[in-house]
């Protein structure tokens, strides 16, 4: 089963991965002005230390689009679903529409939602090891 999922899963993560690169691009272009890189490359840190420092700083919109753009990566596979034949939820919706299948419509709707409030849950715990000041259960005194 695996094997006939490698081109349809591939189709869409590559179609994605295009725009994934340029907003990565756009953000570090946006951190390479902020102050703390001025300050850094002032203070004579190593070029490889302020990269790291951008690079963390401006992968957290990243994630948080990733954890968004799961439901357009579920319900939007419609296509590739259909040229590929490969019944998934997308397909599954497609024909419910077509038959005005309601309850199946629903079914459909409730998992994808639950699967992106499952992906924003999870996105909420890796900030967490991505980002040092965003600590769980921190108080302001501590």
């Amino acid at each position: 089963m695996l094997y006939h999922y490698i081109l349809p899963f591939l189709s869409i993560v590559i179609s994605a991965l295009g725009g994934w690169a340029i907003g990565t691009r756009v953000l570090v272009i946006y951190e390479l002005d902020a102050d703390y890189v001025n300050f850094g490359e002032l203070l004579g840190l190593k070029e490889k230390t302020v990269f790291r420092y951008i690079f963390r700083n401006s992968i957290l919109p990243q994630v948080t689009g990733l954890a968004l753009s799961l439901g357009g990566a579920l319900g939007g596979a419609l296509i590739t679903e259909i040229i590929f034949n490969y019944p998934g939820t997308g397909y599954l919706l497609f024909r419910a529409l077509s038959t005005l299948d309601y309850p199946l419509i629903q079914g459909i709707f409730i998992i994808l939602i639950g699967s992106i409030y499952l992906a924003n849950f999870l996105v909420d715990f890796l900030y967490a090891l991505i980002d040092p000041r965003i600590r769980l259960g921190q108080s302001e005194g501590s």
